[in-house]
């Protein structure tokens, strides 16, 4: 009875053993894996704070920020030097094989409604703007031992993609560049017109096979440019033709030479790889 006692005995304090230390090496090897992680982290971010355009190369070779006016660019790279970042608490999975770790970023520049304007009318509103605290988590992967980040473009979202909205003026009142949001500003309307009375049709739809199609796009300023204008019919262009405004506020758009048979049409007015704007859809019956 007292061997059968001491036997148990002994079996209980080294299943109790057993369990702490495995317990105990769990628990150290998960500190172990959450301190590599997140120097690993803090080295990506270190890099891309010393050089935001190209530090993450070696992190993410996906990292691609977006096509940034030189001026743009620079605000940017302005916005993210008065910006910090703090790791937060690292979880892990059962394997210690994913880590997901959330980072706050302060002083975000909450880039939102920003007139176009001159370069430095353009960095005064950026100075009204509020900053904000901006939480991303990132989820890196251990591989034989080797922590990888699977994705950061989020920083791009945050910290280049706001800065693509930012048009810049002239002191004449002329953007200095042409992109879709100043295109958005300056653009009031378009309309179909009666190719034969050059009045805007009341309806939708013309009648018979005209020889000629005529849209106008209205502007909210005098216009230097020459845009391309495109007839679209069924998905399809059927006919480009250049359209020169010459600092009018209106870019007359006429279309003939060509058989202009039944069906929908649209014009889309394009500058460079932009879309100025695009008709309401005109039935020829």
């Amino acid at each position: 009875m007292k061997n059968s006692f001491l036997k148990k005995s002994v079996c209980a304090v080294m299943t109790a053993a057993l369990l702490f230390t495995s317990t105990g090496c769990g628990a150290f090897l998960a500190k172990i894996a959450s301190k590599n992680a997140t120097e690993y982290l803090t080295d990506a971010l270190d890099a891309f704070y010393a050089d935001p355009v190209s530090g993450l190369s070696d992190y993410d070779d996906s990292f691609e920020i977006p096509g940034l006016l030189d001026e743009s660019l620079q605000f940017a790279l302005d916005g993210i030097a008065g910006s910090s970042y703090e790791i937060g608490e690292v979880s892990l999975n059962k394997g210690r094989t994913t880590a997901k770790i959330p980072v706050t970023f302060s002083k975000v520049i909450e880039v939102e409604d920003i007139p176009m304007g001159t370069v430095d009318e353009v960095a005064d509103a950026l100075g009204d703007c509020d900053k904000s605290d901006v939480e991303i988590t990132f989820t890196l992967k251990n591989k034989d031992g080797d922590w990888t980040i699977e994705d950061m473009s989020e920083l791009i979202e945050v910290f280049f993609d706001p800065y693509t909205s930012l048009v810049f003026i002239d002191e004449n009142g002329m953007p200095t560049s042409y992109n879709q949001p100043f295109f958005e500003e300056c653009t009031v309307d378009s309309a179909w017109y009666d190719p034969y009375m050059a009045t805007p049709l009341s309806t939708g739809s013309l009648h018979g096979a005209p020889e000629a199609m005529l849209a106008v796009v209205y502007f909210d300023r005098p216009m230097y440019l020459t845009f391309t204008a495109n007839l679209v019919r069924g998905g399809e262009v059927v006919q480009s033709i250049e359209v020169d405004t010459n600092g009018k506020t209106i870019a007359y758009c006429e279309f003939w030479g060509e058989t202009y048979q039944s069906g929908t049409y649209t014009m889309e007015l394009v500058y460079d790889d932009g879309t100025v704007t695009e008709t309401t859809p005109l039935t020829i019956n």
